[in-house]
């Protein structure tokens, strides 16, 4: 039995096959070419961001220290040189790698201490001792008060407190990047030259909130508030305490008057024994019985019966006087060793609240 002979297999890649991969690589190629640059640029960008909130950060601690902004470096040795308000990131200054390019722009009264600007009325005794502590506090007033008059900054046309803008990759030739920037034309984040570099900026404002001034200035202020109302709780505990010593000068007086009234009906009473001994002393001069005699005895025992009585009534009457004044003492001195409690306490709390009140206001944006 014969069979019929099979094809050959063919050997390689058909026409069709061929085409079909050379269109897959044309299609991978197209696809390499096209998101190789773009993954480059994001991974840039990425680290471009990282660098520039890096930098922020640099100078939100700058600003702490130092209660001002950094100048710039205008010959781009990493270190700021006095009184320059654009230029290079001082990277020394700030500790930030030495590589790094980012253009930096500030406003010029933010690179001297802003002067005694915030301070918040203390008590007299106290007062003194914060006079001409400039500190973070002040630069938060500086901010808040650039913020309210709305001064702008260079080419932006806008309240700024300071600009950045990254010079493309890490370690950039200067020149290169100085090549595209321009100090008196900048754009905001968010804008059309965004997509090729990475800018950073602040408001006063928004500045000031990053370093909590809104917080730690009204901590301070509450603090002094406080050490005012316990100044005026002081002095009210201290006349209290005058009043009360007066009112217990004043209850011995009246306690003494009380005993010199009682003494006096004393006195009173043994005239009144007395004039009733006188008129027995008569009547019995009288006797045998003598009509004018035994009248007048008679006048004289009514006489000094009415005063015995009214005198009795007086010694009554003085007894309670100085019962009452003798209470009236013990009250007073009472009263007295309240107010002194009252006033030891309130000192206390004046001298808390004044040192914490100096305490806040020294430290700063420290607290």
């Amino acid at each position: 039995m014969t069979f019929p002979a099979c094809p050959a297999r063919q050997q390689g890649w058909s026409l069709v096959e061929l085409a079909v991969g050379l269109v897959i690589s044309a299609l991978l190629t197209v696809l390499l070419v096209t998101l190789l640059p773009l993954g480059s640029h994001i991974l840039d960008r990425e680290h471009q961001q990282q660098e520039l909130s890096q930098a922020e950060e640099a100078l939100l601690g700058y600003a702490r220290v130092h209660a001002r902004m950094p100048a710039a470096d205008s010959d781009g040795d990493g270190r700021a040189d006095a009184g320059s308000a654009a230029g290079w990131l001082p990277v020394n200054d700030l500790a930030l790698g030495s590589r790094m390019r980012i253009h930096y722009q500030v406003q010029p009264h933010f690179l001297q201490p802003a002067g005694d600007l915030f301070r918040p009325l203390l008590p007299p005794d106290y007062d003194a001792q914060t006079a001409g502590n400039v500190n973070g506090l002040d630069f938060c007033m500086r901010l808040l008060l650039d913020q309210r008059g709305g001064t702008s900054l260079g080419g932006l046309g806008m309240p700024v407190a300071y600009y950045l803008a990254h010079s493309g990759g890490s370690g950039q030739d200067r020149a290169d990047a100085g090549e595209v920037w321009d100090k008196t034309a900048q754009m905001l984040p968010g804008s059309a030259t965004t997509e090729t570099v990475a800018l950073a900026a602040a408001g006063p404002g928004e500045f000031a909130a990053r370093l909590s001034c809104p917080d730690r200035l009204a901590r301070a202020q509450g603090s002094a508030q406080s050490a005012l109302a316990s100044y005026s709780a002081k002095r009210m505990a201290d006349f209290n305490e005058k009043f009360r010593t007066f009112d217990v000068k004043v209850a011995k007086l009246t306690l003494e008057q009380a005993e010199a009234g009682l003494a006096f009906a004393g006195v009173g009473l043994a005239m009144a024994i007395v004039d009733e001994a006188i008129a027995i002393t008569l009547t019995a001069a009288g006797w045998p019985p003598e009509g004018i005699a035994i009248g007048v005895g008679i006048g004289e025992h009514a006489v000094a019966v009415g005063s015995i009585i009214f005198a009795a009534i007086q010694v009554d009457a003085a007894e309670k006087d100085k019962a009452s004044a003798v209470q009236g003492v013990k009250d007073a001195e009472d009263n007295l060793v309240r107010a002194e409690t009252a006033q030891t306490r309130i000192d206390t709390l004046y001298l808390d609240a004044n040192l914490d009140a100096v305490k806040l206001e020294k430290a700063g944006l420290e607290q």
